[in-house]
């Protein structure tokens, strides 16, 4: 009698264990759906599927998941679970989503030239990198004259947040105002 006992406790604390991982499971990914649909900027219907991936090897969690729009995205949750410390999402076919980054391509592309005082045409490429986990996007850029850029802009693309540019190279140590328009880049 003895030992059935041992052996019933020993399943019970087992199977406790379990549901109480599962739970943890359950509430990440309900945490990823409603995060993937703020960021997204969809529905939590458009969540089409959601799977817990595990626990990596430096203890943290993945959560994978598609959009009925056919993007994908992961939440990485810290060790215990409780939030989402890194965000992934590649494109879909929203055209509304290929329209707010090419608004903020054009807009970078233009808030470069003015800052750096060169001709549109003088901006070689501009591309948008994603959203981060804090909701800003990014779009890098660079100009014929090698000079790189980031434009990071707001949650909604509407404007820039945040400008970045490397120093100009071939600057001469005073500048002048006679001669400033001879070097537009160096301020």
């Amino acid at each position: 009698m003895k030992t059935i006992l041992k052996t019933a406790v020993l399943s019970l604390s087992v199977s406790v264990g379990q549901s109480a991982f599962a739970a943890g499971e359950a509430e990440m990914m309900s945490t990823c759906n409603s995060y993937a649909s703020h960021h997204l900027h969809v529905s939590t219907s458009d969540i089409a599927t959601l799977k817990y991936e595990g626990q990596r090897v430096d203890g943290t969690h993945a959560v994978n998941g598609s959009t009925t729009f056919g993007e994908t995205f992961q939440c990485s949750f810290n060790r215990s679970g409780s939030h989402v410390v890194n965000w992934y999402h590649s494109g879909g076919s929203r055209g509304n989503a290929q329209a707010i980054e090419a608004e903020m391509m054009s807009a970078c592309n233009s808030y470069a030239a003015h800052h750096l005082h060169v001709a549109a045409s003088a901006i070689a490429s501009v591309s948008y990198e994603g959203q981060r986990v804090d909701g800003t996007h990014a779009v890098n850029g660079n100009t014929t004259s090698g000079q790189t850029f980031q434009c990071s802009f707001d949650r909604t693309g509407a404007r820039v947040v945040n400008w970045y540019h490397s120093a100009p190279t071939n600057c001469p140590a005073d500048v002048s105002e006679a001669n400033r328009y001879l070097y537009p880049a160096c301020g």
